[in-house]
């Protein structure tokens, strides 16, 4: 029996899995990274180790290299665009800034590292959502989900999956994560739309880049978007807090349990 055996979260088959990058390797994802994940918090280890790069044994040698065909090449586009950006323009704060690229495959990659980061446990739950990834020509994403993007301007990476995440200030808003992923240039956050209430994606002013899905498989599109520059510092899924802010929370925390 393979030493990674399991269940492929894109086709459902019980198979030897392959290593998937999260985001693919030619996506500046090629080093080793060391840094605190929420599942591995979990399970009471501090930090996990990926020595080539992000990512996890998750799909089949079929899925891996046939979304990767697909969707993987248009993907590394898009990042690399988003590279020369980021590196042109630091800190400067918002602009709409201009890509072109096949916003269909662009959109699916981001689904499929989604995918590949779930627990085989909640595969039934998606069927809809492995089905479209699994037809390349298929358009709009299923209409529970909502893809969002941010440029990671500071911070650690972040690989986190599965969460609820709720928010208190005048009212309560919760909001299902099904993946959040940061490296840069961008982050990425999945998420379930929650019937009636704005997600805390939107809330956060996320850039939603659920519309890549209206396109064709092969259509270039020149785009235009304004992504929010965001920290990642803590590992939890739509925390984008800079360091002074987490500092005074430790601090008021403290100064709360002392009293």
């Amino acid at each position: 029996m393979s030493k990674h055996q399991g269940i492929c979260r894109l086709c459902g088959e019980l198979r030897n899995l392959t290593f998937e990058h999260i985001p693919p390797k030619a996506a500046f994802n090629d080093r080793q990274q060391l840094f605190e994940v929420t599942n591995e918090m979990l399970r009471g280890r501090a930090y996990k180790k990926f020595p080539r790069g992000i990512g996890q044994y998750s799909l089949c040698q079929q899925c891996n290299n046939l979304t990767g065909a697909w969707y993987g090449r248009e993907f590394v586009r898009w990042v690399e665009q988003g590279m020369e950006w980021y590196t042109k323009l630091g800190n400067r704060g918002l602009f709409y800034l201009p890509y072109y690229i096949k916003p269909l495959p662009v959109l699916k990659q981001i689904l499929v590292m989604a995918v590949a980061m779930m627990n085989e446990a909640t595969l039934q739950d998606h069927q809809e959502l492995r089905q479209f990834l699994l037809n390349r020509e298929q358009k709009y994403l299923p209409d529970k989900y909502e893809v969002y993007t941010y440029f990671n301007k500071d911070g650690k990476p972040r690989f986190a999956s599965d969460m609820v995440v709720a928010k208190w200030d005048s009212t309560i808003r919760i909001t299902y994560v099904q993946a959040e992923v940061a490296l840069p240039p961008f982050g990425y956050c999945v998420c379930t739309k929650t019937e009636g209430q704005q997600s805390l994606a939107q809330y956060e002013q996320l850039c939603d880049i659920t519309w890549f899905g209206r396109y064709e498989y092969n259509e270039w599109k020149p785009i235009q978007l304004r992504l929010p520059d965001r920290e990642t510092h803590e590992p939890f899924p739509l925390d984008f807090r800079n360091k002074s802010e987490i500092q005074e929370h430790l601090q008021k925390s403290r100064s709360d349990k002392s009293e």
